[in-house]
This record gives structure tokens, C-alpha cells and sequence, in this order.
């Protein structure tokens, strides 16, 4: 099990102004739903969750684009849990261990599993509920990074992955990278 976060403390903040209202991280739950996850990645000096994903069609709420790639960025992140476990034949899970700088070719292995919402607002995953300890695991000591919530639950073949953080600020940005705000 690694710790993601070293034992640093502080951390950063997506940029001014780009973060999400309640409403529109409401309004964003929809546009997840089904989405394929192309890419998670930590970067725990700045404590930035970063999720590739790539939302249905009819979930695309930007109007009409060949590329419909979003990054959801949370920050500061708190927590960090992932497990990734094989199931086998029988129920029997195995937990598969990585260091947090691989998470992004773990994520890439899987590709593309597609979302089933919910995926905003819940809760940590119970001691167990995933497998006996964690893949990764990161808790920062900071009093910040509580507010919000990503659960993720993917499969792939044998594999699943589970990956939950907590963090304040959510901002989501276009395929160019862009801040975009979440149409009502």
C-alpha cells in the first residue's frame, strides 16, 4: 500500500473563479452518466485529482464537437482510496497493488469502462467493502479538501476498480483544456 500523499499537509487550489457551484456539480451528475473513464491521475505535491472522461453523445451538454473529452479537477484532495482487485470465478477477490505513479496505466489497462452514476456525493467506502485494505491510499493532515466527493466502481473483464477522493473544489475543463461552466 503506498501513501499518495507523503504527509504533506497543504495543497492547491483549481484556479479562481473555475470551480463548480452546488448547482452545476448537480447538473454534472447526468452528463457522467455513462461516460468512459480514459484517465485518473494524482498529483500529490498539489493534492489535483484529474479525470479524463469522455461523456455519451446525448449526455455532451457543450453543444456539437468532435472531441468530447472533459478533465474533471478536484482540489485540494484530502483522501485518496483505490483498490484494484480480480474477481474470481468463485467471488474471491485478490487485491493488486501499484504505486500511485502508475495509477495512470492502470486506468488506461481497463479501457475505457463506462460510468454508472452516481458518482458525486457519496460516501467513503466502508472498511472492506472493496477488499481488505487498499491499493493506494493517501489521507493528508490538512483541515481542507472535505467538502465533496468522487466515487468511482469500474470493470473490466475480471478487474475492478474502485477509486474515491474527497476535495473542495471541482472544475471541469474541455478537450483544449479550457474551464467550462455546466449549462442549466
Amino acid at each position: 500500500m503506498a501513501d499518495v500523499f507523503g504527509g504533506i499537509g497543504g495543497g492547491g487550489q483549481a484556479d479562481d473563479g473555475a470551480a463548480l457551484s452546488d448547482a452545476e456539480v448537480a447538473r454534472l451528475e447526468p452528463v457522467l452518466d455513462g461516460a468512459a473513464v480514459l484517465g485518473a491521475e494524482l498529483e500529490p505535491t498539489y493534492r489535483v485529482l484529474a479525470l479524463t472522461l469522455e461523456p455519451t453523445a446525448e449526455r455532451y451538454p457543450w453543444g456539437e464537437t468532435d472531441d468530447r473529452r472533459i478533465q474533471l479537477l478536484g482540489s485540494p484532495v484530502s483522501t485518496m482510496l483505490v483498490a484494484l482487485r480480480r474477481v474470481g470465478d468463485d467471488g474471491t477477490k485478490e487485491l493488486l497493488t501499484f504505486e500511485q505513479a502508475q495509477l495512470v496505466d492502470v486506468v488506461a489497462a481497463l479501457d475505457g469502462p463506462r460510468i454508472a452514476a452516481p458518482v458525486l456525493g457519496r460516501p467513503e467506502p466502508r472498511p472492506g467493502e472493496w477488499a481488505p485494505r487498499f491499493s493506494l491510499e493517501g489521507r493528508s493532515t490538512a483541515p481542507d479538501g472535505t467538502a465533496r466527493t468522487v466515487r468511482l466502481e469500474l470493470e473490466a473483464g475480471d478487474l475492478k476498480l474502485g477509486l474515491f477522493a474527497r476535495f473542495d473544489e471541482l472544475e471541469v475543463r474541455d478537450a483544449n483544456g479550457q474551464p467550462v461552466r455546466v449549462p442549466s
